[in-house]
């Protein structure tokens, strides 16, 4: 096969002429290109687990092993790759020589060789191979640790800090949770001996609560508390940890007592004078047990706690955290209290946005509740902080007050409010494009003419993710960007969309989009519409969308917000496909399809809801049926999320107040921001694809 033709068939996903050959052939490959193993790796892995991880995998480590003559994050990620087949035993005596054959080399792979090296027991060798080593990451000091162990030389409190120090697994730092979790396992029999049986308890209880064991894991803790109870006082991680397991397993009583108690004994200072970080102590203790008592619903006790957890607060994030602890049980026990309680903390709350479902649903008990004054109140505490989409919010409802007569001794006038929400841009598309339909005003969410800067020269990570677009594995590359958005550039996440939308990978695209356009100081352009706004499945959208007249515009938004375009989505609900149809819905709808001459959609007893023409078809027929019941496309769009029933029942509850206001007081959030999202998507679909400005969009939409 010519290297073109291989490399045509790889980027398809084809892989056959791969199985088709031993893995002693596998390093062919990098003649299409040096990354070509690595991406031929993943697609053969991929499939691997597909069958239920049959086959030997042979081909694949055989390909990773090709890909180490790659650079930077290629190389590094075919080491990590590596590093499962060095762990499963096999014996790495031809990958050691390859890797000696590199010289010292990179530090991804000074780690694998380490483990070749720990498998093969040549113990010295490690302890030379990280003799000058700096900053070794979690692989590399377990290897050191294990082998320190195997020569009869280990350092047991190396190793207790190594397991119980404050780097959580629970928080994200994969690598680390797997190289303990690997480790744990070589050596869980001598542990105890090493560093005695409560840390190796401890240790085992980490592991546990990483996986979301929590029983396991406090069975595990119990036997540490029982011996050496001071480790929790000294490893901060490891209390998160504790206060994690009581709070999401079955033993919320028994880990009150315990926190209480210890609480009391820090108030009689009996921990003072021991080097322990005691203010930090207390703080864990009373924001864990704030809430373990909001699991038991014991809501006044445990907002208690939090205002006694805030003062103590070692950062920003965690005094936000405390304070959204307050704010949400007012919320929910006491929300008369709540506008009170954002009055005395706001000036002590440091992320605006942290705070955004709060004042939303605040917004929706106050509009609720006619107490227009109050919400008066808080839009003049927020009005000039940096939450363009609560200021928004809250000034568009008030115009609404007071343009209906409901607020008649406000400080200013409607237009005044509506120009408000107005100019907070595209920080709320929703309430932009709303008060631009109230004030007559063209909204032009985009900037026409491109001031974009070249993403030129492209960085190694940029390079790595784009090779999945080339070698035909588009359908892995998210997973490797989804925690990273934050290390590229707007250019470079824009040229990213670009790809994932070339491949008709539209949820990623738009999610990629989301990650940059949120930025400070980034100008969307109508690029960056369409991608955040594509016409994916166009012909059958608009063909449907035509048959059951239906707004082309509104069914995009519609499938857009369900699903943003991915066929094979399925809720937790059990909804599926493209419009999210719940089975029962479908089969009622495909039975009036039918009946109309249309075609038999469960004729073979089962509708495939992952079929896009049939998907989008029964979803627009839904979307009228609802429309009809209704009278009214947004009220249509509330009952499509919430149900008709429940429609009924919030709309007989406020039956004076006037869609759009009438949408603020829907008690579920989930409905009230879906209903948003979609009349923002199908004002961007009008104003991008068919001519439509987007505040008239929206007038029709809500007349």
């Amino acid at each position: 096969m010519s290297r073109n033709e291989a490399a045509r068939r790889l980027k398809t996903g084809d892989i056959a002429f791969i199985l088709d050959n031993p893995p002693e052939r596998m390093a062919e490959i990098a003649r299409i290109h040096v990354s070509a193993p690595y991406y031929a790796g993943l697609l053969l892995k991929t499939r691997r687990l597909g069958q239920g991880g049959e086959g030997s995998g042979m081909r694949e480590a055989a390909l990773f092993e090709a890909a180490l003559d790659g650079k930077g994050r290629l190389q590094r990620e075919a080491a990590r790759e590596l590093m499962s087949f060095v762990q499963e035993g096999d014996a790495p005596h031809a990958l050691l020589v390859r890797l000696e054959s590199k010289g010292r080399g990179a530090p991804a792979l000074r780690t694998l060789r380490a483990a070749c090296l720990y498998k093969l027991g040549r113990f010295a060798e490690i302890e030379a191979l990280y003799k000058d080593a700096a900053d070794p990451g979690p692989w590399d000091r377990a290897l050191m640790l294990l082998s320190g162990l195997e020569l009869g030389s280990p350092d047991s409190e190396a190793l207790s800090d190594y397991f119980l120090d404050q780097g959580s697994g629970v928080s994200g730092d994969t690598a680390l949770t797997e190289a303990r979790r690997w480790a744990l396992g070589e050596i869980k029999e001598r542990l105890p001996d090493v560093i005695g049986l409560p840390r190796a308890e401890a240790a085992a209880g980490r592991l546990s609560v990483s996986r979301s064991s929590y029983a396991e894991g406090l069975a595990h803790f119990r036997k540490t508390l029982e011996q050496e109870e001071g480790l929790f006082f000294r490893y901060s991680g490891l209390l998160d940890d504790l206060g994690r397991a009581f709070q999401f397993g079955s033993s919320r009583n028994e880990g009150m007592d315990l926190f209480l108690g210890w609480n009391t004994r820090i108030q009689k200072g009996e921990l003072d004078g021991k080097g322990l970080n005691v203010p930090g102590i207390r703080y864990r203790l009373l924001y864990y047990m704030g809430r373990i008592q909001r699991q038991l619903r014991h809501y006044a006790q445990g907002s208690g706690y939090f205002v006694q957890a805030l003062d103590l607060a070692p950062n920003a994030l965690q005094a936000d955290a405390c304070i959204w602890y307050i704010l949400s049980i007012s919320l929910q026990e006491q929300p008369r209290e709540t506008a009170a309680l954002i009055r005395k903390y706001i000036s002590r709350w440091n992320q605006d946005r942290y705070f955004a479902d709060i004042l939303d649903r605040l917004a929706r008990y106050l509009t609720a509740n006619r107490r227009w004054l109050s919400l008066g109140e808080i839009f003049s505490l927020i009005e000039n902080r940096s939450d363009g989409e609560s200021i928004a919010k809250y000034a568009y409802i008030l115009g609404r007050a007071v343009s209906e007569g409901l607020l008649r001794a406000a400080p200013k006038s409607a237009e005044d409010y509506f120009r408000i929400a107005l100019a907070q841009g595209n920080a709320s598309f929703y309430y932009r494009v709303m008060a631009a339909s109230r004030l007559g005003v063209k909204v032009v969410p985009v900037q026409e003419a491109s001031g974009r800067v070249s993403a030129d020269p492209r960085s190694d990570d940029l390079e790595f993710l784009l090779g999945f677009f080339e070698y035909g594995a588009a359908g892995l590359a998210y997973t490797y960007l989804r925690d990273d958005t934050d290390r590229f550039s707007p250019e470079e996440l824009r040229i990213l969309a670009a790809a994932f939308a070339g491949a008709e990978r539209w949820e990623e695209s738009i999610r990629v989009v989301s990650s940059y356009t949120d930025r400070p100081g980034v100008v969307t352009d109508r690029q960056d519409m369409e991608l955040n706004y594509p016409l994916a499945f166009k012909d059958l959208v608009e063909a449907h969308a035509r048959n059951e007249d239906i707004p082309q515009a509104l069914l995009f938004g519609l499938i857009r917000t369900e699903s943003a375009f991915a066929p094979g989505i399925r809720s937790w609900a059990g909804a599926e496909g493209l419009t999210q149809l719940m089975p029962a819905t479908a089969l009622d709808m495909a039975g009036r399809i039918s009946r109309r001459g249309g075609p038999d959609y469960a004729g073979g007893g089962e509708i495939n809801l992952e079929d896009p023409g049939v998907n989008i078809h029964l979803g627009a027929v839904y979307l009228r049926y609802l429309m009809d019941r209704t009278e009214s496309p947004l009220l249509a769009l509330l009952a499509y999320n919430g149900g008709i029933g429940r429609l009924r029942r919030w709309r007989n509850a406020e039956a004076d107040l006037p869609g759009d206001l009438f949408l603020e007081t829907i008690e579920y959030n989930e409905t009230r921001e879906y209903a948003r999202k979609v009349l923002a998507a199908a004002a961007a679909y009008g104003y991008l694809y068919y001519g439509m400005t987007m505040e008239e969009l929206i007038a029709d939409i809500n007349r």
